[in-house]
């Protein structure tokens, strides 16, 4: 991937700054509980990115405001645009002529998930809309079961530990569907193992992956004409999050092992 304009992740910031100020009450207000409400629905629709980001953004609003009687307001979030792009983008930019893949390691969380969510808009706006190919979603959970695998310590067993582990690995760099995914599935797994002292190895993960893309992904599709929006919208949460990390892959944002 060559280097990634300063407006990506500002049209990143723009994105996740309109879902918050959409879930305001009629004063326009938006409340921990309207943010939290939001993060919910984007977490059931597998969009973890922009659930952490969203979160992140408000948070960090609501710090500045958190005297008795302060209100986070669209304004509040408009002025936060300046401290974004200095604060969390520009020092990363070392030569001002865009982000290398180093400068982006080198960016805080939130901004690499900001960078992420422009990079997928864009992506989104040249796709067209039109069925889904069933490689899409099975690309992210195929990823989604590499890196619950690429978990495992040296006895290549996978814990609950070890999940922990990797989901907030993933948090700290910004790649919160990725995260969500991984989340799910392993839930999803040791759901079908859950026995005391039961072990998630890998054939567990590989037999999970052979019933997953069948039951959660293939089983939706009605016609095997790949996935329209409604079929798309019948689709598990778990199955949501393989989609939307299916397209970050397509899309060139994740690069899979």
């Amino acid at each position: 991937m060559s280097r990634i304009g300063h407006n990506v992740p500002l049209e990143g910031f723009e994105h996740v700054t309109k879902m918050l100020k959409e879930s305001a009450g009629k004063d326009g207000v938006i409340s921990r509980d309207d943010a939290e409400k939001l993060g919910k629905t984007l977490r059931k629709d597998g969009r973890g990115t922009e659930a952490y980001a969203a979160g992140k953004v408000f948070r960090m609003v609501d710090k500045f405001e958190d005297a008795p009687g302060a209100r986070v307001t669209g304004s509040d979030l408009d002025q936060a645009r300046g401290f974004v792009e200095n604060e969390l983008l520009e020092s990363a930019d070392v030569n001002h002529n865009g982000y290398s893949q180093a400068e982006l390691k080198t960016m805080p969380a939130t901004g690499r998930a900001l960078v992420e969510i422009g990079l997928k808009l864009r992506a989104d706006s040249d796709e067209g809309g039109g069925r889904i190919a069933h490689r899409v979603p099975e690309a992210g959970l195929q990823h989604t079961a590499q890196m619950l695998k690429g978990a495992a310590g040296d006895d290549k067993i996978t814990s609950r530990d070890d999940r922990e582990a990797l989901i907030g690995n993933l948090y700290r760099e910004g790649r919160g569907t990725e995260a969500l995914a991984a989340s799910y599935f392993f839930n999803f797994i040791d759901a079908r193992d859950h026995e005391s002292g039961a072990r998630v190895t890998p054939s567990d993960i590989d037999r999970a992956v052979e019933v997953a893309g069948e039951r959660l992904l293939k089983n939706k599709d009605v016609n095997r004409n790949g996935y329209s929006q409604s079929e798309v919208d019948r689709f598990s949460t778990s199955a949501k999050a393989f989609l939307e990390v299916g397209k970050l892959i397509d899309a060139g944002i994740i690069k899979p092992d």
